[in-house]
């Protein structure tokens, strides 16, 4: 796995809890806490629209900062990622932050 297909695991994950909060039936703990708030249709759309802006934020603002282009915390270094196989994901090369922007923000 090199820093696209790590990226686009991420965006997929990504859209996979999205999916799970959003599903008004489903099982996960956000969905349940917006079933609890009984919101309206447009409310809930609202809220689930910024549940989508607030995770790919969040796993964009990792990746980046796994890369060396972000603060993790107070900190900014890069870290050194790789696969199972020892196939290079991360170094701070920036192929990861390009990948990252790619899957996460192309599409928004």
């Amino acid at each position: 796995m090199g820093p696209t297909d790590f990226a686009v695991a991420c965006r997929e994950q990504r859209d996979l809890m999205l999916a799970n909060y959003a599903d008004a039936s489903g099982e996960a703990a956000v969905a349940a806490l917006l079933a609890a708030a009984n919101l309206s249709r447009e409310q809930r759309n609202y809220v689930v629209s910024a549940l989508d802006t607030a995770l790919t934020d969040a796993f964009y603002t990792m990746l980046l900062a796994i890369d060396g282009s972000a603060s993790l915390g107070q900190t900014q270094q890069s870290f050194t990622l790789t696969d199972g196989e020892g196939n290079m994901i991360a170094n701070g090369d920036g192929r990861l932050e390009a990948a990252a922007l790619e899957a996460l923000q192309s599409n928004q």
